[in-house]
């Protein structure tokens, strides 16, 4: 009976809850950033190269929200962070050399 009663607690703190505040910011600061990524893509013609570069790092903004809060990183392990940290950096690095190949053309 006792056993049970700790599975319950262990249980009880691995879960959390996210209100839905929380998630109604989450939709909030992804909806305004859709639509800053938008309103780049239209009205930013003078910007030329820096339009792509602004809309890759929006994106890469709403993909870190979106892994925090609705993949539930925020509340996972460090390792899962560290992992996904490595593949961002990969994927800026990879950005960062096609760029310079893109430019020097």
């Amino acid at each position: 009976m006792e056993n049970k009663i700790n599975n319950t607690a262990d249980q009880e703190k691995n879960e959390h809850i996210t209100s839905y505040a929380e998630h109604f910011g989450t939709w909030t600061a992804l909806l305004l950033l859709t639509f800053l990524t938008v309103f780049i893509s239209i009205y930013g013609g003078k910007l030329r190269t820096m339009t792509v570069t602004m809309a890759l790092f929006i994106a890469s903004v709403k993909s870190l929200i979106v892994g925090l809060y609705f993949m539930h990183l925020k509340f996972d392990p460090k390792i899962y962070r560290f992992m996904i940290g490595v593949v961002i950096f990969l994927f800026a690095f990879f950005i960062f050399m096609v760029s310079i190949d893109y430019l020097t053309r």
